[in-house]
C-alpha cells in the first residue's frame, strides 16, 4: 500500500514540473516557421515588427532626410537668389518615411529603424576629396549606422537633389520655390527623396532610384518634355510663398502637400525597388 502511494506521488510530481517547463519553452520562442521553411520575426497583434536584439531582422531603415524644410528665391541676378533652411521637426516626415517603408515591405518580414551617424566634417579637406572612395565610404557610413543591428538588406531613404530646367540652380529635399522672372514669379512645392537598398553584409548598392510618381519616363526624358523639377512637385499661388522664411513651418498646406507628395512618390517607387512590381528605369537625379 505504502509503495502504490509512493508510485503515485512521483507520477503526479512529474507531471506538476513538466508544465511548468513546456510553457517556458513555449514563451521563449522568438521566431514561426512560415510555410516555405523560413523563420521570420514574430509580429506583435498591431502589425508592428517585434525587437530582435542579437537575431536577425530581414530589412533595417535608415531616414537621413533631416527636419529641413528650404525656402528658396532664383532670379536672373545674383542679387535675387536667396535660399533660407527652415527646421521642420512637428512635420512628422522621418515617422511618415518609415511608416510608408514598412507598409511596402512584403508581409510577414521584420524591419528595424536605424539612425545615421553625423557628418565627419574632418572628412572634406582637399587630400581626402582627391582620395575618397565613395563606395567605401558610404559602405563605411552605412556599418556605423546600422551598428548592433544584423538584417538581410537595409534600405536608406535620404533627399534628392535636381537641376531647376536648364539653369545652373538646383533644389533639394523639402522646400518651396520662388522663380522670380521678367515676366513675374512662379512658385513650386518640391519633395524630393531617393531611396538605395543595401545588401546587409557587403554594403553594397543592390538598387537606387529616386521617390517618383511619375513612373513612365526616366527623368532625363521628363527634363526634355519641359518638367522644371526632376521629382515630384507641383505648382502653387504667389501668395502660397511665406513672407519670412520661418513662417513656413508653421503652414499648414505647405506641411500637407509635403507629406501627400512624399508619401504619393514612396508608394509608387518603393514596390518597384523590392520587386514587387516589375523594375522601373534608375533615376537620374542627384542625392545627398
Amino acid at each position: 500500500m505504502i509503495a502504490r502511494l509512493l508510485v503515485i506521488t512521483l507520477i503526479l510530481w512529474c507531471f506538476s514540473t513538466q508544465a511548468p517547463a513546456q510553457a517556458q519553452w513555449e514563451t521563449a520562442q522568438p521566431t514561426v516557421k512560415q510555410a516555405n521553411g523560413k523563420l521570420t520575426t514574430r509580429r506583435e497583434a498591431t502589425g508592428k515588427p517585434a525587437p530582435v536584439a542579437g537575431g536577425s531582422c530581414d530589412f533595417g531603415v535608415v531616414i537621413t532626410t533631416g527636419d529641413e524644410f528650404t525656402v528658396q528665391t532664383t532670379g536672373l541676378t545674383i542679387f535675387q537668389n536667396k535660399k533660407t533652411v527652415v527646421p521642420i521637426p512637428g512635420w512628422g516626415l522621418s515617422d511618415l518615411i518609415f511608416a510608408r517603408t514598412r507598409a511596402a515591405i512584403p508581409a510577414g518580414a521584420s524591419v528595424l529603424p536605424a539612425k545615421f551617424p553625423p557628418h565627419d566634417e574632418s572628412k572634406d579637406t582637399l587630400k581626402d576629396r582627391l582620395v575618397r572612395d565613395p563606395n567605401a565610404e558610404l559602405a563605411g557610413y552605412m556599418r556605423e549606422a546600422v551598428k548592433g543591428t544584423n538584417c538581410r538588406h537595409y534600405i536608406q531613404i535620404l533627399n534628392a537633389i535636381s537641376p531647376i530646367g536648364s539653369s545652373s540652380y538646383t533644389v533639394r529635399g523639402f522646400g518651396i520655390l520662388n522663380q522670380d522672372v521678367v515676366l513675374g514669379r512662379r512658385i513650386f512645392l518640391h519633395a524630393l527623396a531617393f531611396i538605395r537598398i543595401f545588401d546587409g553584409r557587403a554594403f553594397a548598392i543592390v538598387r537606387q532610384s529616386s521617390a517618383l510618381i511619375n513612373l513612365d519616363h526616366s527623368l532625363a526624358v521628363q527634363r526634355f518634355l519641359g518638367k522644371l523639377v526632376g521629382g515630384p512637385y507641383r505648382e502653387l499661388p504667389a501668395e502660397s510663398f511665406p513672407t519670412r522664411p520661418e513662417d513656413a513651418a508653421d503652414n499648414p498646406a505647405l506641411r500637407d502637400g509635403v507629406r501627400a507628395m512624399l508619401a504619393e512618390s514612396l508608394d509608387k517607387t518603393l514596390p518597384l525597388l523590392l520587386g514587387r512590381r516589375p523594375a522601373a528605369r534608375q533615376s537620374d537625379t542627384e542625392q545627398r
